[in-house]
């Protein structure tokens, strides 16, 4: 025979919301985190492609020849192109030239992925010191990474993120393959960046 007391206790269900919200918050919280930053993801990938096909423009040109690096090509060129949304301290350029043969066409030099080395982004080609502009009449591949913090990537790793440095970052990566125009070279500011 069951005790009264037993029964109350059986029938006591004033910790069922309690307990299920507990077991549900935290999925349905990553999942959230996980929106948001696909959500974020999106807009910054749309907002450094429209930017770098914007400043492509310029080395294809020749209104950039007389920049030599990449943190002058980045802020004079590339930021100012991007709004306000993305930190200009945060992109990262790679300008390299490129001889297209028949068996190659656009989509082979724009398929490209993030840097990685090892499983963490590499950013080495990326400095300022590697920045290669382009002279009249050559093909180049411009490529661009914007690196920002991940939410998911602290819960998920590999989820929308890399390593970088030995934290989770999130980045954006995105490329132009251009032909620049036969413009005639100008020594502005006295120096023209030499082709590489």
């Amino acid at each position: 025979m069951v005790s009264a007391g037993r029964r109350g206790w059986r029938r006591d269900r004033s910790g069922v919301v309690a307990l299920e919200f507990a077991l549900l918050a935290v999925p349905f919280l990553i999942v959230l985190f996980f929106i948001f930053e696909l959500s974020l993801d999106l807009f910054e990938k749309e907002l450094l492609d429209s930017a770098l096909h914007q400043a492509a423009r310029q080395i294809e040109t020749g209104n950039a020849q007389n920049v030599t690096d990449g943190t002058t090509f980045i802020n004079n060129y590339l930021c100012p192109d991007a709004g306000n949304f993305l930190v200009c301290s945060n992109l990262y350029i790679n300008v390299t030239h490129f001889t297209p043969t028949s068996s190659q066409d656009y989509y082979n030099f724009t398929t490209g992925n993030p840097p990685m080395s090892n499983g963490s982004l590499d950013l080495s080609n990326y400095q300022s010191g590697t920045f290669c502009n382009a002279g009249p009449s050559e093909f180049l591949l411009i490529s661009a990474v914007y690196v920002s913090p991940s939410v998911v990537g602290a819960f998920l790793p590999n989820v929308l993120s890399v390593l970088s440095n030995g934290s989770t970052v999130h980045a954006t990566f995105s490329q132009v393959a251009a032909y620049s125009e036969g413009y005639p070279t100008t020594k502005s500011a006295g120096k023209v960046a030499p082709a590489c």
